[in-house]
C-alpha cells in the first residue's frame, strides 16, 4: 500500500510540491505569529488568606485567627498543604492544592476555600479585619513601570500613577495594573497632651463631634407643584481648613474651642510608613502590568511603550516614568541567542550530511530539516504554544533524529539503484521495506519522551512543551520522510549520486569483519557490555546532583534583614547607603529598593516576601548576565565588611518550581521553646558544614516589648475598661482614627496623635493619663495598670496545622542541595527528638524529588507501551528483549560526559537520559529488521553481518548529526548543558556498542551458530 502510495506522489508530483511550499508558507506566517516568553509558564497553585487582627500578639492571632481558618481550610480535598504565618497583629496563611488541579478547576477550588473562609468568620473575634483570600498570588508582572518626579509629592504622583493605570488598562491584552509603593495620605490632628489635659478634651469627645459634623445622611423630600425634590444638606468638610475649625466645647471651661485653636491639623502621609519604593535613589510608585492569558509579551510591550510615550508627551516638566523589570527584554534575549543557536545547529547539521552523503542526497536529506521545523511552527501554533526557552531547546534536541527517517530511506534507494533496480520502483520499494519500522522507531522515539507530558508537577509543566515539539517534529518528518523524500531522490538522485556505496570503503569493510568476528564469538561483547554497564552505574554515582541551574538573567536580588523588631526608618536608612553603592558600581544599570516588603512577582519563579518593617529588597539590573556573578561577590563583601547588625542575602534569580531556599530543614512540634531550642541544636550542625551559607530560622529573633499589665480590680475601682486603656495607648503611640476625610473618590483617615517627641519617648507611659469611657476624671495610668519591659517571639510558623519552624541556608560555591544533605543527614538523625517532634527536608531536595517522582511514575506505562510497539513490530519476545536491553548502554556516556565536563545531574539531564532511550531503541529496531532480512534470506552470519554494517553509517551520521547540532547547547549555558551533554556522550558510546553488542546479542539471543 505505501508502495503506491509512493508512486502516487510522484505521478502527481506537482501536487506533493504545492504541500510543500504550502507547509513553508504556512510555517512562516506561524513562526512571526507565535507568542514569545522567556520560559514556559507554569501554574501557581496557590492561594494567600489575609487577617488583619490589631493589638493581638502572634500567639493570640495564631490561636484565635490561624488556628480557626486552617481548621476550615483543611476540609478542602484538593488541598495539598497548608503552611501559615502568625505575627503580631496579622495571619497569613498560604494554600497549596495539588498539581492535578489546574485551569478551571483551580478557580473553582479558589470559589470553594473562599466560601470556607467566610465560615470560619462567625467564630473569630470581632475586632478582625478580612479575612481576605487573595487567589491573584500567582499573578506574574511583565513589567513594572516607575513613576517619580524629585519636585512632587506623594499625592501629585499618586494622581499621575491613577491617571496612567486608567489609560493602561484600556491597552489590549493588559488584564490588571496594580500601584504599588503608595504612601497612603492621612489627615493628622496633633496636639499636647498638656493642652488636651488642660481643656479635658478626650479622643470620644472629638469623633463625636467629627461625626455630627462630617456626616452624609438623608434629609428628605418635599414637593413642588408635580415635582418631588429631593433636599440637600451641606456642611460636610470640604477642606482641611474647615476641620481646623470645627468647634468642640470643652468639658472644663465649658467654652467653645476650635481644634486649631489646641491642635495642629494638617495633610500628610503614613508615618512610619508600611512600607516605600525608591528607584534609582528617588523616592517613586510603580504600576505592575499583568498580560492577559496568551499574550504576546513583546507585542504587549510595544503597545504599553507607545502608549507611555503618549502619556508622557503631557506630563507636566520632571514626572518620568521609567522600567524597574520588563519581561520582554529578556524575552527578546532568550529567544534571540536560542534562534541562533537553532540556525547553528541546523547548519551544523546540514554541513555534516552534505560531507557524509554528497551534495545532492545531503541536499535531499537536508531538505527535510527546515520543512520540519516550519510545520511544527505550524502545529505549535495550532496548540497554542509559544517560542520559549523549552520549545526552542526542543528543536535543537530533535535536529539529528529529524534527518534519521530521511537517512535510511535515501540511502537505501540509492543502494538500490547503484544495484540497477530501476528509480521509481527504487523509491517505491525503499519506502515499502522500511516505513513500518521507522514509524515504530518514530513512535517510540516520541514515547521516550512522554512521561515529560504525563507528569503533573509544576516542574513536568515547565518542561511540558518539549515532549509536544518533538512529537510534532518527528511525526512530520516521517510524513516528509515517506513521501517528500522519494519524490525528491526521484528528481535529483542517479546510480552515481551520493559517495557510493558504503560497503565498498575501507572503513566499513574493516567494520564489517570486526562485527563478523564478534558473531563468531558472541559472549566475549555481550559479557564486556555488562562490565562496562556496572562501571559506568558505579561512576555515575560520582556525578553531582541538582535540581535547576540559576536563571541567566540580567539581574539578581539583595535581600536585607534588620533584627526583628527593627524600625522601617533604619531600614530605609540602611537601604539607601546600599543602593546608592550599587549605583555607583560600573556594570549596575537600574536600582530599585522595595522598604518594608519585597518585590512583586515580577518573575514567575519567585516568591514575594510578606510585609517586615526590619525588611527590604533591592532589584539589581546589570549590563549583561556575565556580569551578574561578579557583581554579586562585590555587593556581598560589601555587605559582610559595613552591615555585621544585619542579615543580608544576595541572589540570583532561578529557574523552575519557587523555593525560598534551596536547603531547608523543617522541624515541627507543639511546644514554642521546645522547638527554638531543638533548631538551635540542628542549626548548630548544619552551620559546622562548609557547603552551608547564609544560615538562619524563619522564625526569626525575640523582641523587646512593653507589657501593661492592668490589674482589673483596680481598673474597675476607678471606672476604667482595657479598652479605655488601648484607646489611650494607641492615641498616645500609634495614632487613633478618628473619622474620614472625602475628597472626590478618595477617604482620607483622620488620625488622632500626639506630637513626634511624646510619641517615641517610653517613659511618657509613666505620666500617661486614661479617660473612663464614662466621663469624669483622667486616671494615671500606673494606677491601674504595672508596665514592664519584656521580650517576645513575634513569629510563629505552622505546616499543616503543626506548629513549624525551618532552618533555611544557601548553599556556598561548588556545592550542590543533594551533596549537602546527604552529609548533614546521619548529623541531624543523630539528635534525639522531644517526643512529639520530628523534622523533614525541603527546599530543592524535597522539590527535586518530587519532580522526578512525578515524571518517572508514568514510566513503567511508557515502558510497557514501547513493548508493545516492539512486540507489534517484531511479533518476537527475544527481539523485544534485546531491543530493550540496548537502553542501559546509554548510561555509560551519560556518566562519562557528566564527569569529564563536571556538570551535575539534574532536571533536565533526567529528561535528556529518558530522551535518549528512544534514540537507541530507534537505531535497534532499524537494525534488527535488517538483520531479519538477512536471516530470512540466507541465515548465515556473514549475511547478518553485512545487514547489520548497512545500518552502521546511518547510526553514525545519526548519532553525528544530533551530537554535533547539540554543540550550540552545550556551550549556551547551565540549563541545557547537562542535558546536551547527556545526550552527546550516551549517544556516542550507545552507538559504537549498539553497533558492536547488538548483533553479538542477536546472534547469542536467537541462538545462531557459525556454519547455520
Amino acid at each position: 500500500m505505501l508502495a503506491q502510495l509512493v508512486r502516487g506522489a510522484i505521478s502527481r508530483n506537482r501536487f506533493v510540491g504545492f504541500l510543500i511550499l504550502l507547509i513553508t508558507l504556512l510555517g512562516v506566517i506561524a513562526f512571526t505569529r507565535l507568542g514569545q516568553l522567556e520560559d514556559p509558564e507554569f501554574t501557581i497553585r496557590t492561594a494567600i488568606v489575609m487577617t488583619g487582627y490589631p493589638g493581638a500578639d502572634a500567639e493570640r492571632v495564631e490561636q484565635q485567627v490561624t488556628e480557626p481558618l486552617e481548621k476550615q481550610i483543611q476540609q478542602l480535598g484538593e488541598l495539598e498543604s497548608i503552611e501559615s504565618l502568625s505575627r503580631n497583629g496579622t495571619s497569613i496563611i498560604y494554600v497549596e492544592v495539588k498539581d492535578q488541579y489546574g485551569g478551571q478547576q483551580l478557580r473553582q477550588i479558589w470559589d470553594e476555600l473562599n466560601k470556607k473562609v467566610i465560615a470560619a468568620r462567625a467564630s473569630l473575634p470581632d475586632s478582625v479585619r478580612g479575612p481576605r483570600v487573595d487567589d491573584d498570588y500567582g499573578d506574574v508582572y511583565s513589567m513594572l513601570l516607575s513613576v517619580e518626579g524629585a519636585d512632587y509629592s506623594y499625592a501629585e504622583l499618586n494622581d499621575i500613577a491613577d491617571h496612567l493605570q486608567q489609560r493602561l488598562l484600556r491597552v489590549d491584552d493588559v488584564a490588571k495594573v496594580d500601584l504599588f509603593g503608595d504612601q497612603g495620605e492621612r489627615v493628622f490632628i496633633e496636639t499636647s497632651r498638656s493642652k488636651i489635659a488642660e481643656l479635658g478634651l478626650t479622643p470620644a469627645l472629638v469623633v463625636n463631634a467629627l461625626n455630627k459634623q462630617n456626616v452624609v445622611a438623608p434629609s428628605g423630600f418635599t414637593e413642588m407643584g408635580s415635582r418631588r425634590l429631593r433636599i440637600n444638606t451641606t456642611g460636610t468638610f470640604e477642606a482641611v481648613d474647615d476641620l481646623a475649625r470645627l468647634n468642640i466645647r470643652s468639658p472644663v471651661t465649658g467654652e467653645l474651642v476650635q481644634l486649631r485653636d489646641f491642635a495642629e491639623v494638617r495633610r500628610g502621609y503614613a508615618n512610619p510608613p508600611d512600607a516605600s519604593l525608591r528607584h534609582q535613589g528617588e523616592s517613586a510608585l510603580a504600576l505592575g502590568v499583568v498580560p492577559a492569558e496568551g499574550a504576546n509579551v513583546v507585542e504587549l510591550t510595544e503597545r504599553v511603550q507607545a502608549e507611555l510615550d503618549r502619556i508622557e508627551a503631557r506630563m507636566p516638566v520632571g514626572i518620568e516614568f521609567g522600567g524597574i523589570a520588563l519581561q520582554s527584554e529578556e524575552v527578546e534575549q532568550a529567544v534571540g541567542e536560542f534562534l541562533i543557536n537553532l540556525v547553528t545547529a541546523v547548519a551544523i547539521v546540514l554541513a555534516v550530511l552534505m560531507v557524509s552523503l554528497g551534495l545532492r542526497t545531503g541536499f535531499v536529506v537536508g531538505l527535510g530539516v527546515p520543512l520540519t521545523i516550519l510545520g511544527t511552527f505550524v502545529g505549535m501554533y495550532l496548540m497554542g504554544f509559544e517560542l520559549h526557552r523549552v520549545s526552542l531547546g526542543a528543536l535543537v534536541i530533535v535536529l539529528g533524529m529529524i534527518v534519521d527517517n530521511a537517512i535510511v530511506i535515501s540511502e537505501l534507494m540509492q543502494v538500490k539503484m547503484q544495484r540497477g533496480t530501476e528509480r521509481l520502483k527504487a523509491a517505491a520499494d525503499s519506502v515499502q521495506e522500511t516505513a513500518w519500522p521507522l514509524l515504530a522507531a518514530t513512535a517510540i522515539a516520541v514515547l521516550a519522551f512522554a512521561p515529560i507530558a504525563l507528569t503533573n508537577t509544576a516542574t513536568g509543566e515547565f518542561t511540558r512543551s518539549l515532549f509536544w515539539v518533538v512529537a510534532i517534529s518527528l511525526a512530520i518528518s516521517w510524513l516528509l520522510a515517506v513521501f517528500a523524500t522519494p519524490l525528491m531522490n526521484y528528481w535529483l538522485l542517479d546510480s552515481k549520486s551520493g559517495l557510493g556505496n558504503p560497503e565498498d570503503r575501507a572503513f566499513y569493510q574493516w567494520v564489517h569483519r570486526l562485527i563478523t568476528a564478534t558473531l563468531r564469538r558472541p559472549w566475549i561483547l555481550t559479557s564486556s557490555a555488562i562490565i562496562i554497564f556496572a562501571a559506568s552505574a558505579v561512576a555515575f554515582s560520582f556525578v553531582p546532583q541538582t535540581f535547576f541551574p540559576p536563571a541567566e538573567r540580567s539581574q539578581f536580588m539583595v535581600d536585607y534583614w534588620l533584627p526583628e523588631g527593627s524600625r522601617i526608618e533604619q531600614t530605609s536608612e540602611d537601604m539607601a547607603r546600599i543602593e546608592q553603592r550599587l549605583m555607583e558600581m560600573e556594570p549596575v544599570t537600574d536600582v530599585t529598593a522595595f522598604i518594608g516588603e519585597g518585590a512583586p512577582r515580577f518573575y514567575l519563579p519567585m516568591i514575594p516576601r510578606t510585609p517586615n518593617p526590619a525588611f527590604g529588597q533591592i532589584l539589581v539590573n546589570v549590563e549583561t548576565k556575565e556580569d551578574v556573578d561578579p557583581v554579586m561577590a562585590k555587593v556581598r563583601e560589601h555587605l559582610e565588611d559595613g552591615y555585621p547588625q544585619a542579615e543580608p542575602r544576595v541572589r540570583a534569580m532561578q529557574l523552575g518550581e519557587p523555593v525560598r531556599f534551596p536547603l531547608q530543614l523543617r522541624i515541627t512540634g507543639p511546644e514554642r521553646e521546645e522547638l527554638v531550642d531543638t533548631a538551635g541544636k540542628l542549626q548548630a550542625i548544619m552551620a559546622e558544614h562548609s557547603g552551608v551559607t547564609n544560615l538562619r530560622h524563619n522564625w526569626r529573633q525575640t523582641q523587646p516589648r512593653v507589657t501593661i499589665n492592668v490589674d482589673q480590680d483596680r481598673a474597675r475601682r476607678a471606672g476604667i475598661t482595657t479598652n479605655s486603656i488601648n484607646l489611650a495607648l494607641n492615641t498616645a503611640f500609634a495614632g487613633q482614627g478618628v473619622g474620614v476625610f472625602r475628597e472626590g473618590d478618595e477617604r482620607i483617615p483622620i488620625v488622632w496623635r500626639f506630637p513626634l517627641p511624646e510619641r517615641t519617648d517610653p517613659s511618657e507611659l509613666e505620666t500617661m493619663v486614661v479617660w473612663p469611657e464614662s466621663g469624669g476624671k483622667p486616671v494615671p495610668l500606673t494606677q491601674v495598670a504595672d508596665i514592664e519591659l519584656d521580650w517576645e517571639r513575634p513569629v510563629i510558623w505552622r505546616h499543616n496545622r503543626e506548629r513549624a519552624i525551618t532552618l533555611q541556608a544557601d548553599l556556598a560555591k561548588g556545592y550542590t542541595a543533594s551533596e549537602v544533605r546527604a552529609a548533614l543527614a546521619p548529623e541531624i538523625q543523630k539528635v534525639a527528638l522531644p517526643s512529639g517532634y520530628d523534622t523533614q527536608w525541603d527546599g530543592q531536595v524535597h522539590q527535586s524529588a518530587e519532580a522526578r517522582a512525578g515524571v518517572l511514575k508514568p514510566v513503567p506505562v511508557i515502558l510497557g507501551l514501547m513493548v508493545l510497539v516492539l512486540m507489534a513490530q517484531f511479533n518476537s519476545f527475544r527481539r523485544t528483549l534485546l531491543v530493550m536491553l540496548m537502553v542501559p548502554l546509554g548510561l555509560v556516556g551519560v556518566s562519562v560526559g557528566l564527569l569529564l565536563f563536571q556538570q551535575p545531574f539534574g532536571f533536565m539531564a533526567l529528561l535528556g537520559t529518558m530522551s535518549l532511550s528512544g534514540m537507541i531503541i530507534r537505531n535497534a529496531v532499524v537494525m534488527v529488521q535488517k538483520m531479519d532480512m538477512a536471516l530470512a534470506e540466507s541465515g548465515t552470519l556473514e549475511a547478518i553481518g553485512e545487514a547489520a554494517t548497512s545500518r552502521v553509517r546511518p547510526i553514525l551520521l545519526t548519532a553525528a548529526t544530533t551530537m554535533l547540532g547539540m554543540l550550540p547547547l552545550a556551550l549556551s549555558g547551565p540549563f541545557w548543558a547537562p542535558m546536551a551533554l547527556a545526550i552527546m556522550f550516551g549517544l556516542a558510546f550507545a552507538a559504537v556498542l549498539t553497533i558492536l553488542v547488538l548483533p553479538a546479542g542477536y546472534v547469542r539471543l536467537l541462538g545462531i551458530r557459525p556454519g547455520e
